[in-house]
């Protein structure tokens, strides 16, 4: 996400139907010559004139005569037959690689306009058939790639003070009808959300959901027969293969660029200044503020990883990161059908990150996680209060949001977690159940 008031973000389907070629010409005997062509159907029987009575002298001749022409038309049938066999793929004929022509399949794919439908979930498309050009690749990712356009109202939840700030980041067209993804820290908090398609139309957009555990957000413009990307599968990835990033480095002034390179390292602990560790794809292919949100494409055009952040530094180039799009999706169809992501306990609080300069003008007596709100009861009734300080979760030291964060993570609505809490001067030990997200939480 690219925002001129903060530090950039670092890191810390339809059914293709197959036809049945047209089966070759028949060639047959009409009793007196061959011709090529339909063999007449049993309404129109071949006249055969009658046989001339042969003369004595010829009869032998004739069998023989009779017996090569039977053979002959034998083995031209089979000849049609087996041709007709082959062209309709029943018998495979083996390529120039010794293998057998395949056989045509179907598949479902969220990259085609108009496939996927609001009762449908997002899917990744079928293994990939083949490389393509670099070129192409391009044509057919930038229409599936937006800018987004964001506007912020911030305000502390301690200085009470506010100020209009504005950022920009990449989405990606998940469906035709409009559910865009992209990260969390690009649309979280936003007041208003614009987005602006690779033909420069745009949209206001609302937010679906935001999932800040995993950098994750889905938002969705009111508008039809979108070119949706397609979906292939981060688990197919190797060390050095050739990737391409898609999105808008610095907003709408470059808007639609992509940067080739190649796949640097898979499974990379990384975590960010407002998200929680993850498991990410690092890439050398250039990744830049306002790519937050943007594709990450293999050689067949299909997206297998959501751009996240990048590692920021003098003595750093060319380190990349890339949430795994076999990762992103079931969140993204948690946020589509429920807004949250269902299976993971919270709990149901929100607030500010306190360190020790913040602390220290405020008069608070500790560092950690500052409780602004409580939006669970039962979380209250177990002694949580607005104003306490969340200091340490199970003994892990709260020293940043993403801390928090990757605390929780793992954990499920009614497992048990040990808070320890600053208030006033004084300090608690809570046990607290975690509950079901069902609305703004951290």
């Amino acid at each position: 996400m690219y925002n001129s008031y903060e530090n950039n973000h670092t890191t810390n389907q339809g059914n293709a139907q197959w036809d049945a070629p047209k089966q070759e010409p028949t060639t047959y005997w009409n009793g007196s010559s061959y011709h090529s062509g339909p063999a007449p159907g049993p309404s129109q029987p071949v006249q055969t004139p009658p046989p001339k009575k042969p003369k004595k002298g010829l009869e032998t001749w004739h069998k023989i005569m009779i017996g090569v022409l039977a053979c002959l038309v034998v083995s031209v049938g089979s000849s049609g037959t087996f041709a007709a066999l082959i062209s309709t793929g029943v018998i495979p004929v083996a390529g120039a690689a010794g293998q057998a022509n395949p056989a045509p399949s179907s598949q479902t794919s969220a990259g085609n306009p108009g496939s996927a439908s609001s009762s449908q979930t997002i899917q990744m498309s079928s293994s990939p058939q083949g490389e393509m050009l670099k070129q192409d690749v391009a044509k057919k990712v930038i229409p599936s790639v937006v800018c987004i356009e964001t506007s912020f109202t911030s305000s502390g939840f301690l200085f009470g003070q506010s100020q209009e700030n504005s950022g920009s980041g990449s989405g990606v067209i998940a469906t035709s009808d409009g559910y865009i993804i992209t990260n969390a820290h690009v649309v979280d908090g936003a007041s208003s959300v614009k987005v602006v398609l690779s033909d420069n139309s745009s949209y206001e957009a609302k937010i679906v959901g935001v999932d800040t555990a995993t950098d994750l957000a889905l938002i969705k413009i009111d508008a039809t027969n979108l070119q949706a990307a397609e979906f292939g599968s981060s688990a197919d990835l190797r060390v050095a293969d050739t990737v391409m990033a898609v999105g808008n480095p610095g907003g709408l002034a470059f808007q639609s660029s992509v940067a080739i390179g190649y796949i640097s390292a898979l499974n990379r602990d990384i975590s960010t200044d407002t998200a929680a560790n993850m498991k990410c794809i690092q890439t050398d292919a250039a990744i830049n503020p306002g790519n937050s949100g943007g594709a990450l494409v293999n050689m067949q055009g299909q997206v297998i990883g959501i751009n996240s952040s990048k590692l920021v530094s003098t003595s750093y180039e060319g380190m990349g990161f890339a949430i795994p799009i076999d990762d992103a999706l079931p969140i993204i169809n948690d946020l589509r059908e429920y807004g949250y992501v269902k299976s993971r306990g919270v709990l149901m609080i929100s607030g500010q990150y306190v360190d020790q300069i913040t602390a220290r003008w405020n008069g608070l007596s500790a560092t950690g996680f500052y409780v602004a709100k409580i939006n669970a009861d039962s979380v209250k009734a177990e002694g949580l209060k607005e104003g306490d300080i969340i200091m340490s979760v199970d003994g892990t030291d709260i020293t940043s949001l993403n801390v928090m964060s990757s605390v929780l993570q793992g954990k499920k609505p009614g497992d048990s977690v040990t808070l320890e809490v600053a208030r006033g001067r004084a300090s608690h030990t809570l046990k607290v159940t975690l509950v079901e997200r069902t609305e703004e939480a951290s």
